[in-house]
């Protein structure tokens, strides 16, 4: 070995124990000086929070009603801004701002500087397309509404801290938001991390088309402006399952702006979070009722002088008429009050009120939907009550009630007496399944025969006085409502509801309409404002939804039948 190698054999060794000298200093050194230390911040954790993503919200065929996007911050640090002037005059034009607030903020003597808390995606392009330094944009999350307002009750909406504030969104806020994940994670690279994976939000699939709800929300429209009523409301349903086809209210609002609403009010779904009187549509009930309890047969009569004295109220028809004896299919078609008063009071306060809670009225239905009210129907012995409801209630006043409440009733004469649960959803879509919602039986209230024969009286009804919601090719079956509205106690002489009720085919029923019109100025009566609307939509929806004439059907049957 040369004296040259050997040289560097030492220097490579001093080396190594310089190094070890080092190495072992510092073990040292964490372990017996700063141990206690060292041990101290080895046990300190920090939060680690994952976030879900909301689900969407799908109408029946898969169109988006409802999903996420962003809405963006922009903010400035100003120690980085080169040309503060130039900047500041391109962020006033995009942002709206006078230029001197802008360029106060990018001036300012501070790392950091907010200058909008939320714009617009199409804002925010036009922002990070600026060839300047200093600006940030970050996403924050926001619900988006693809269709606009379309759906506004039903949908409801999402609030900036990712709650639902309304509606569906409101209803399966559990569902939708999903669950966030979240653990506490130690700093030390010894211990071993856990994943942190949240559940995300389930998808809602609903038993709305968004075509079939667009044409009911076109022809709401076109019947508040053509009848000049305030408001309004039209629900769509099957009445064999509860699944709701359409559900349209107005005035309604932007789902994506909520916060720009004047009047929290129009937040509320009408459908199911206002009530009203419902006037002579409430006589289909009565007439259910005492059919059901064996008061009266379809052929049964009674004498109407026009005026029937109960609890101190005096019930008089509508007309002022005093027909004589008539029997239970005129009662119905002439919508007479004195016949819904008198039928009420022959069952009886016990029975009569059996039967309207046997209808489901007085509590919710129990649809997924938000801020349901449960109508108000004060029952005997309550301190609400008088002997002169048994009378008023029979034709639709004293008591109040849901849309929904009312189309659900009404529905079960023409499901063979049962009344379904209304609903929204047919499947929720989640990372552990699909839950598929099975149609369920509130009540049977009445037999199979009774919701025939009340079904039979409704389509005389229609083709008897009702010529306005007949539809060509379709036998329907239906009541009109005219409804006086009470204001601090006293019936406004003024103002009316119109509605109209319907379902058919008649004898096969795929289909059972509400329309209500508040405060129309064309015409006080349901029969000219609410029914001509109905026949409308009705003509609309039978092709929308593939709902054969009555002599195609019943040919089909007929050759069902053969083997054909």
């Amino acid at each position: 070995m040369t004296n040259s190698q050997i040289r560097r054999l030492w220097v490579v060794l001093i080396g190594l124990m310089f190094a070890a000298v080092i190495i072992v200093g510092r073990l040292f050194a964490f372990q017996i000086l700063q141990g206690e230390e060292w041990a101290q911040r080895a046990g300190n954790e920090f939060y680690v929070v994952a976030q879900p993503n909301r689900g969407n919200i799908y109408d029946r065929n898969g169109a988006v009603l409802a999903a996420n996007g962003a809405d963006y911050q922009v903010s400035v640090s100003p120690n980085m801004v080169l040309e503060p002037l130039e900047l500041s005059m391109s962020l006033a034009s995009i942002l709206q701002r006078p230029q001197y607030e802008v360029l106060a903020a990018l001036q300012a003597n501070t790392p950091y500087m907010m200058l909008a808390g939320r714009v617009s995606p199409e804002m925010a392009d036009l922002i990070l397309a600026l060839p300047y330094e200093g600006v940030q944009v970050d996403p924050l999350p926001r619900r988006f509404y693809p269709q606009g307002k379309l759906m506004c009750h039903e949908l409801g909406y999402v609030d900036f801290d990712g709650n639902g504030g309304s509606g569906l969104e409101g209803y399966y806020q559990t569902e939708l938001a999903g669950e966030a994940a979240s653990a506490r994670v130690n700093i030390s690279p010894l211990t071993v991390q856990e994943s942190v994976i949240a559940r995300e939000g389930a998808d809602l699939v609903l038993t709305i088309d968004r075509t079939v709800q667009y044409v009911v929300e076109q022809y709401l429209a076109r019947g508040l402006q053509q009848y000049g009523a305030r408001s309004g409301t039209i629900i769509v349903m099957d009445p064999r399952t509860g699944a709701i086809l359409a559900m349209a209210n107005l005035p309604c609002y932007e789902p994506y702006t909520f916060f720009d609403v004047s009047d929290e009010s129009v937040l509320l779904n009408p459908a199911v979070s206002k009530q009203h009187e419902p006037g002579s549509v409430m006589k289909l009930v009565t007439m259910a009722a005492a059919l059901d309890a064996g008061v009266v047969t379809p052929h049964s009569t009674y004498y109407d002088a026009g005026v029937l004295e109960v609890g101190g109220h005096r019930t008089v028809n509508w007309d002022r008429s005093a027909p004589g004896t008539v029997d239970m299919t005129t009662l119905l078609s002439r919508s007479l009050n004195v016949g819904a008063a008198t039928l009420a009071v022959w069952m009886g306060a016990d029975t009569y009120y059996d039967y309207l809670q046997r209808f489901n009225f007085g509590r919710p239905t129990g649809i997924d939907l938000m801020a349901e009210m449960a109508g108000t129907m004060p029952l005997p012995g309550s301190e609400f009550w008088a002997e002169s409801f048994l009378a008023t209630n029979a034709y639709g006043q004293g008591l109040a009630v849901t849309p929904l409440q009312m189309i659900s009733a009404v529905s079960a004469l023409a499901n063979n007496g049962y009344l379904m649960q209304p609903y929204l959803v047919q499947e929720v879509r989640s990372a552990q399944g699909t839950y598929v919602h099975q149609p369920m039986v509130l009540s049977r209230p009445i037999s199979e025969e009774t919701a025939h024969q009340v079904t039979a009286m409704a389509v005389t009804a229609v083709a008897r006085e009702v010529y306005e919601a007949q539809i060509e090719g379709y036998t329907v079956a239906g009541k009109t409502g005219t409804a006086q509205i009470a204001e601090n106690g006293v019936y406004l002489t003024n103002a009316t509801i119109g509605s109209f009720i319907g379902w058919l085919p008649a004898d096969a029923p795929e289909l059972i309409i509400f329309v209500k019109l508040d405060r129309p100025t064309a015409s006080p009566w349901g029969s000219l404002t609410a029914a001509p609307l109905f026949a409308e939509l009705a003509s609309e929806l039978v092709v929308l939804l593939n709902i054969p004439p009555d002599s195609v059907r019943l040919q089909a049957d007929v050759l069902a039948a053969r083997g054909q």
